[in-house]
């Protein structure tokens, strides 16, 4: 279950070499000069209202979106979710500021309004000026031309405080396109209670991340599933919406599937994806999921983790301190050590027509990535600052665990242009998978099929502003 250091150096490379540069998401695109005329409101249902000037007098008016998400600061208990944060950016920012005479409004949505609360709202009264928001819900807009390169407010110290790899993630054909903030990083956590009950003590560890084999793995869920009491599962499994499917995809590398070959496109009908396929349709009938997989959502499973009715469940860096020493942390099934995701979260620019509205969004941004103050409250996750990282590390609860995970790391969402669009139709076909409406094959067959549509339309229309 450990590994020498020799092995951590030579995954710690194929990492750098796979993962990172898999992250950048490579676009083909044509260049497009967008001209929108953009102010106004919008409700969470959608948005409404012609397009007019967000400028009152002299007054520039921003409006920064941001999804509903918790959100812990080791700098200030009182933080509970990121919207908090991004509001004290902006109270600072007007605060030292009054002369440039801009306001700024916050504005939170639920976690599936991006389409309500970004798309429709182009045109309208209440475009975002700003979001901030985890990269692979901010992909697509970057493809609509509606969002601005940033390079030219990244100076020198900027750029060397902030990780590499990071930068990688946010860089577009050669140009950065998003402002990253934080990262979070995705393994499976283990009830240990439920591990001591059925016999399985050896497994259960401290303080380590670890990884198990094929042969474990189906010994710990068969353990589980014919020794739990009645009513409590060995493991996550939903498919009744896209929240939450990240943790499925990684599933299918359990057999060596790297989900997407280098042109981006969906190869779930190799060997490989059709055998992860398989390994999750073998688990409803081997009784490793809650009954009805299908129907539930995350939050479901969810539940029952924290009811201690689920065995296995995933958690990222933030969560993790929530549950104390009770849980166990383990990588996803791999060929090669085991699995890991990890998502960034961080700031996009919108070009709404004005000029002078794109000038005040950059200089905030600038004004942030300038404030060590402001970047502090990134510590909590794992922050994009390794000013603040080394500062807060001691304090951040698993730093060092999951930092060395990194060479875990796989790439669930590939180099495509509409990750949405994706999500759309994987959770569906996942549901007919554990339905039993279709075989691993038929599965990975019609992923393939869908998902790879979606890719060739997402760059068949993809395009960056100029």
């Amino acid at each position: 279950m450990g590994g020498t250091q020799e092995r951590k150096r030579t995954k710690r490379a194929k990492s750098q070499s796979t993962w990172f540069s898999g992250m950048c998401m490579r676009i083909v695109c044509a260049a497009l000069s967008v001209v929108l005329v953009v102010s106004g409101a919008c409700l969470f249902a959608g948005c409404s209202g012609s397009a007019s000037s967000a400028q009152k007098g002299d007054e520039t008016h921003l409006i920064i979106k941001v999804p509903d998400t918790k959100h812990t600061a080791i700098c200030d208990g009182t933080i509970t979710t990121i919207d908090q944060v991004i509001q004290r950016m902006a109270d600072a920012y007007m605060q030292d500021h009054p002369e440039k005479n801009v306001t700024i409004e916050v504005k939170t949505f639920e976690q599936d309004g991006y389409e309500a609360n970004i798309v429709e709202c182009y045109d309208t009264d209440d475009a975002a000026d700003i979001l901030y928001a985890d990269y692979f819900n901010m992909t697509t807009f970057i493809h609509d031309g509606r969002v601005v390169p940033l390079d030219d407010i990244i100076t020198p110290e900027i750029r060397e405080d902030v990780y590499d790899y990071i930068w990688d993630e946010s860089t577009f054909d050669g140009r950065t396109y998003a402002m990253p903030y934080l990262t979070r990083q995705n393994v499976l956590a283990y009830n240990k209670d439920l591990f001591n009950q059925v016999g399985l003590e050896e497994f259960v560890a401290i303080d380590e991340i670890q990884s198990w084999t094929h042969d474990e793995w189906d010994y710990v869920l068969d353990t589980l599933a014919q020794n739990l009491p009645e009513g409590t599962y060995p493991m996550m499994m939903y498919a009744n919406s896209d929240q939450g499917d990240t943790h499925i995809m990684a599933l299918l590398g359990s057999r060596g599937s790297t989900l997407y070959d280098e042109s981006g496109h969906m190869i779930l009908s190799e060997p490989e994806g059709v055998a992860g396929l398989e390994e999750i349709r073998q688990g409803v009938e081997r009784g490793w999921y809650p009954p009805h997989a299908q129907n539930l959502d995350i939050n479901d499973c969810s539940s029952l983790f924290k009811q201690g009715q689920l065995a296995i469940y995933f958690l990222n860096n933030v969560s993790y301190e929530r549950y104390g020493s009770s849980v166990g942390l383990v990588n996803f099934p791999g060929t090669d050590g085991g699995l890991a995701t990890t998502f960034t979260s961080g700031f996009e620019v919108f070009d709404n027509g004005d000029a002078d509205r794109v000038v005040a969004a950059k200089d905030f941004l600038s004004y942030v990535y300038s404030n060590p103050d402001l970047l502090s409250y990134a510590a909590g996750a794992l922050p994009a600052s390794q000013s603040v990282a080394q500062e807060y590390r001691y304090e951040i609860k698993g730093f060092d665990m999951f930092e060395d995970n990194y060479v875990n790391v796989v790439n669930v969402f590939g180099d495509n242009p509409d990750v949405r669009g994706i999500r759309e139709h994987f959770h569906v076909v996942i549901a007919d998978l554990l339905a039993g409406k279709l075989t691993a094959e038929e599965a990975a067959q019609t992923l393939d099929e869908t998902c790879n549509a979606v890719i060739d339309e997402g760059y068949a229309t993809s395009q960056l502003h100029e």
